[in-house]
């Protein structure tokens, strides 16, 4: 099924192609193309232009986009935003009968220049597939609306987690909010050098205690959930369509997980118990002020130039269809700025006393980001007690020290998390499977798992 799915795909990549190519080139820079004048624009019965943004079931929006499609249409500004529902729960038909599914819908509307205007990543159920219509020039140059006239700017906003986004030097796809992953461990055990190599790693590990957790417990799968599963997408690369798994590094990191015990069982950790590593998603200022102290150094995801953090910005990424008329287009556009206003950003992520509220991520605007920072340290050393559950506790403050390490972790940082999905990570956890029962050596999972990984990416591309 999922075959024939990309083979149909494939093939309305083509026509999309050739619609561009008739057009004058890239379509993604030149929005008066063949294809988007040809779509309708559509209007309720106001009179303002839709803007359609796909979505599962509504009220599963993420309540960032859901406040801002209420505020933005109360505005009376000539537009509306409103979700078009792609149900990833059921599997339809199309006008001929055959089976698609939601992902396959929403491909094929992106395209072709129907039903659909704006698409976040979390729109898909794979959000692989997001990123392969990012490099197919499915999506419009957003270089062309921060470099314009209207809407937020590029120097409101941060162009490092910009460039780190971008495709060719362009950016077809706008993050929100972006969060950190990355590797940390305590200056005792790991020193004081950040960004480590694999040897590195080893080193380190290999000096630490009897006993000691590699994260949160040590055996073959909870070492390779935290140190590779987590990295995966490190081996995967969308823009040219290849994966790295038979790369010496991956084939390292397998032999590594592989000397740790076999037993799926959790060991059970005593009061005295060291840990050498902890894994870490960081989405915003107050985890990053829970998470770190003077002792934390960044170690990172091993890697050869040791450069192991990257920034996360899954379920938090939007974009305007090339297909769509530009006036709509130029409607999309005063929305994603609108998401990315300083107000709206900042308020998103308000400090709440008295309770632990989950941050969305750090703002992506300038402005709403050291608004955020400096009311943290406004109030460094002060005591604030949250409530987690039925426990309460002191959450504190982020410090002055903690906020220039998070400013130093941030600037090196030089990509962003590629989503593995779920059949990807099936295919590779069913060959690691055979290192780990002793059935095959780490040379030939890597190999069994980079042909069922490139002919899986070459059926999607």
């Amino acid at each position: 099924m999922n075959k024939l799915v990309y083979l149909c795909i494939a093939a309305a990549l083509f026509m999309f192609t050739a619609c561009q190519g008739d057009a004058g080139g890239d379509y993604s820079e030149n929005t008066d193309g063949v294809i988007s004048e040809q779509v309708p624009v559509l209007t309720n019965e106001n009179g303002d232009i839709l803007i359609r943004i796909a979505a599962d079931e509504t009220e599963y929006l993420p309540i960032e986009l859901r406040t801002a499609m209420d505020s933005f249409n109360e505005m009376d500004n000539g537009y509306h935003v409103e979700p078009v529902i792609y149900a990833q729960a059921v599997m339809g038909k199309d006008e001929s009968g055959g089976l698609q599914t939601a992902d396959m819908r929403l491909l094929m509307d992106v395209m072709q220049g129907e039903n659909v205007d704006v698409v976040m990543d979390y729109s898909f159920y794979d959000l692989s597939n997001y990123d392969i219509l990012s490099e197919k020039g499915a999506f419009v140059d957003l270089y062309t609306f921060l470099d314009g006239d209207s809407g937020i700017s590029r120097s409101e906003l941060n162009t490092h987690v910009l460039e780190i986004h971008e495709n060719g030097g362009k950016l077809y796809q706008m993050p929100l909010y972006f969060g950190i992953e990355t590797m940390c461990g305590k200056s005792d055990y790991v020193g004081t050098k950040e960004n480590w190599t694999l040897d590195e790693l080893i080193t380190h590990w290999e000096q630490m205690p009897e006993g000691t957790f590699f994260c949160n417990n040590t055996n073959q799968w909870l070492v390779y959930m935290s140190l590779v599963r987590s990295n995966l997408g490190s081996f995967v690369d969308y823009k040219n369509g290849s994966c790295s798994f038979d790369s010496p590094e991956f084939i390292a990191l397998l032999e590594f997980c592989n000397q740790f015990p076999e037993t799926k069982e959790k060991l059970q950790p005593d009061w005295d118990t060291v840990y050498f590593l902890h894994s870490y998603s960081f989405n915003g200022f107050d985890k990053f002020q829970r998470c770190t102290d003077e002792d934390t150094v960044f170690v990172g995801y091993p890697s050869e130039n040791g450069l192991g953090s990257f920034v996360d910005t899954l379920r938090k990424r939007y974009s305007i269809c090339a297909a769509a008329h530009p006036s709509v287009q130029e409607g999309a556009w005063e929305f994603i700025s609108y998401m990315l206003n300083e107000d709206v950003q900042a308020n998103n992520n308000a400090i709440h006393d008295g309770s632990d509220v989950e941050e969305y991520g750090f703002p992506i605007n300038n402005a709403a980001f050291q608004r955020m920072a400096d009311e943290q340290l406004s109030h460094q050393g002060e005591s604030r007690p949250v409530t987690a559950g039925e426990k309460e506790y002191d959450l504190g403050y982020l410090t002055q020290a903690e906020y220039d390490q998070l400013l130093i972790l941030i600037g090196s940082l030089n990509r962003m998390n590629s989503p593995i999905d779920k059949a990807a990570h099936n295919i590779i956890e069913n060959e690691v499977k055979a290192l780990f029962a002793g059935e095959r050596t780490a040379e030939e999972v890597a190999k069994a798992i980079q042909g069922r990984m490139e002919i899986m990416i070459s059926e999607r591309m």
